[in-house]
């Protein structure tokens, strides 16, 4: 359970860190289509970041209970 929650944490870490990079809300015509920015400049897709950050709680969580677990034995 341990190497489970650490690896949750590294994956969700790594999705937040790169859709953060990725998904821009500038304008920019050389590296802008239309799945990641809006005409308006807003990003269409939030969601994924939000995944991320779900994965590391569930991460952090795992790895807490695991922890505690081992201290009540």
């Amino acid at each position: 359970m341990k190497k489970i929650s650490i690896l949750l944490f590294i994956l969700g870490l790594i999705i937040t860190v790169g859709l953060a990079i990725y998904f821009k809300s500038e304008v920019n015509p050389v590296d802008s289509d239309e799945i990641t920015i809006s005409h308006s400049g807003e990003m269409i897709s939030k969601w994924p970041i939000f995944i991320g950050i779900g994965l590391m709680f569930v991460g952090a969580t795992f790895f807490y209970a695991s922890l505690s677990e081992k201290k009540s034995k």
